[in-house]
């Protein structure tokens, strides 16, 4: 049997965007490795179509070693795709390379691609375009799930993800929005979910379950199957509810509708009115983002209006609200 591996040291939405061409490699009859870092290993568990997994030495640094590692490590296989920095680097800018003092318009120009799209195109499947993620989850995983779900049966079920692993992936005003519609309508519950950080902007409600740094990731991707509606900035549990239905109501900061949610069902895109959006660069810090001069957080998520963020909500309870009563 032929042998390929997959290479793709991510996090959970990076790891997410590759999970299309595992299944389309299996379908060619490849014996299929996904060489990964520990994130992508969660989010590839329970994948029928990954036949081993190779976990990455993080001590080997990122520079030419690197390079050599691979070169080694892939002579025991007939093809192997590489698909690290097709995103960082690639299509999200980073500031120690030249291209990330580029003009906007230049960045935007090269940038603006879809990143499902771009890593078929890489993996030498330019044709197979639109594909979503593709997650699993075992038995158990899924009773789980369901058990929560019933937990809160005949509630509006939201899934909110408060922050992701940049300075502008979080919406300062999520608490404000949150109890405006909690005390309109009585029948909506939230869960809140994100690392252990995240517990310091949670909200206290008694319709509200705060389970940042209490859920392991799985439990919060499977989660976005079953909730009524997932909210958050681009983060990996945004990219997991791109594989499903589910209605979604995404923050865009320094990407596009066009990069992230282009193919997935469901998704109100909230833009940012400012300026400096699209910037295309991945943040570590503020040094290079425009901040609100009131709250000290960059711009592009300050300036979604809380009452856009209401509404779009709004929406998609009163649709649930009007099929409930149909059913």
């Amino acid at each position: 049997m032929k042998k390929v591996c997959v290479i793709r040291l991510a996090a959970f939405g990076d790891a997410i965007v590759v999970t299309p061409l595992f299944r389309i490699l299996k379908e060619e009859g490849y014996h299929v490795t996904f060489h990964t870092s520990k994130y992508g290993m969660e989010v590839a568990r329970h994948n029928p179509n990954i036949d081993a997994f190779s976990l990455h030495d993080q001590s080997i640094p990122p520079d030419e070693r690197l390079t050599e590692y691979f070169n080694e490590f892939g002579k025991n296989f007939d093809k192997v795709i590489n698909l690290c920095e097709s995103i960082e680097g690639t299509l999200a800018k980073v500031p120690w390379r030249e291209d990330f003092y580029w003009s906007k318009e230049k960045r935007h120009e090269e940038c603006n691609k879809n990143f499902y799209d771009y890593a078929m195109e890489l993996a030498g499947y330019p044709g197979r375009k639109g594909l979503n993620g593709e997650l699993y989850f075992s038995n158990l995983e899924n009773d789980l799930a369901r058990g929560v779900k019933n937990k809160h049966k005949g509630k509006f079920l939201i899934l909110w993800s408060l922050s992701g692993s940049s300075v502008h992936k979080a919406y300062p005003f999520s608490e404000y929005v949150a109890m405006a519609l909690l005390n309109k309508y009585h029948d909506i519950q939230i869960l809140t979910t994100g690392d252990s950080v995240c517990g310091m902007i949670d909200w206290k409600h008694p319709r509200t379950k705060n389970y940042s740094g209490i859920w392991p990731i799985r439990k919060s991707l499977i989660m976005t199957k079953y909730v009524d509606l997932v909210i958050g900035p681009d983060t990996g549990l945004l990219h997991a509810a791109g594989c499903y239905d589910t209605p979604k109501v995404l923050f865009l900061s320094s990407n596009t509708e066009e990069n992230l949610s282009k193919h997935w069902h469901n998704c109100t895109n909230l833009i940012p009115p400012v300026d400096c959006h699209p910037c295309h660069r991945l943040h570590y810090g503020m040094n290079h983002c425009p901040l609100d001069e009131q709250l000290g957080v960059p711009v592009c998520t300050s300036k979604i209006k809380a009452l856009d963020v209401f509404d779009a909500i709004e929406k998609v309870y009163l649709n649930w609200k009007d099929r409930r009563r149909v059913a």
